[in-house]
């Protein structure tokens, strides 16, 4: 057992410093990836599957999978839902939060929305995966399977502040989070606070062709800062396409649109010019499915 809370010691800290809650794109076509304050705003009653896969050369690297829906209840309140599956080599964890955003009318045109994030998240290390020889390994907790904690309560608060085409947030993860114990072991850990800003503005050029630059602030308790602009040009409110400069030497686009009436399809590719070009990129597929207009279409077939 000694060598359990010893592996964990070293191990854990390291997981979480990389990988603190999962990281995600997507959020021109999906918002509310980006802030939980945009529940019922921006393409609600929209049910998306998420996939994403980072540092794509590496076995073991991070993959991510995200089910999120939200809605507008009445014309002050939002809710949503997320629930995220996350997998970095032996480092598994679950999380499921529940969304309430509230709108305040502050002068006319401008709008400021509070969101509250609450729900659950478990951290498991399946230590099996490189102790499962017996010749070798001596404890059996090693060889037998994974060590899970207990769930824990997870929180995020957000703000969003709009005003006609411009707009701008902020939002706080793990302020609330306590302290994870796993099951067996002595160990523990505290994830990291951290937040993000970000700012946009849509510039609409005619008719049918938009741009709207993002400019996004990352950073937190023992997190370095991280700044990245991602503007993205929008042709008839159905196709899309992004560029994007993070700093770091990270590059990247998205390209996507609404391909079958209700259907929103979205691609997202990262890469490092400071690694080989096949080693650390990263992939992200968003698909959406736009419930009301999906069953409009059925009800108009028969």
């Amino acid at each position: 057992m000694k060598k359990i809370i010893l592996f964990l010691i070293v191990i854990v800290p390291v997981a979480v410093y990389g990988q603190q809650f999962p990281f995600m794109e997507g959020y021109s076509v999906n918002p509310f990836t980006l802030s939980p304050s945009y529940a019922g705003i921006h393409n609600s009653k929209t049910v998306f599957a998420d996939y994403r896969s980072d540092w794509s050369g590496i076995n073991g690297g991070p993959k991510t999978y995200q089910l999120s829906y939200n809605d507008k209840l009445n014309d002050k309140v939002g809710l949503g839902v997320r629930f995220i599956y996350d997998v970095t080599d032996i480092f598994k964890q679950t999380m499921l939060l529940g969304t309430y955003t509230y709108q305040v009318n502050i002068a006319q045109d401008h709008i400021i929305n509070f969101g509250l994030s609450m729900g659950f998240f478990r951290n498991s290390i399946d230590l099996s995966k490189y102790y499962n020889n017996p010749d070798y390994v001596q404890d059996m907790a090693l060889y037998n399977g994974q060590v899970i904690s207990k769930i824990k309560f997870a929180t995020d608060v957000s703000a969003l502040y709009r005003y006609k085409q411009a707009e701008g947030g902020i939002l706080f993860s793990n302020l609330l989070f306590g302290t994870v114990r796993y099951r067996n072991t002595e160990t523990k850990y505290k994830p990291l606070k951290n937040y993000l800003l970000h700012a946009a503005y849509l510039f609409e050029i005619d008719g049918k062709w938009s741009v709207k630059p993002t400019l996004i602030l990352r950073g937190g308790q023992d997190i370095p800062m991280q700044f990245e602009v991602a503007p993205t040009i929008t042709w008839n409110d159905r196709f899309w396409a992004t560029a994007l400069y993070r700093t770091r030497g990270i590059f990247g686009f998205g390209l996507g649109g609404e391909v079958i009436d209700g259907i929103l399809l979205n691609y997202s590719y990262n890469m490092s010019s400071n690694v080989a070009i096949n080693t650390f990129g990263s992939h992200q597929v968003t698909l959406g499915v736009r419930i009301n207009k999906v069953q409009k279409n059925k009800n108009s077939s028969n």
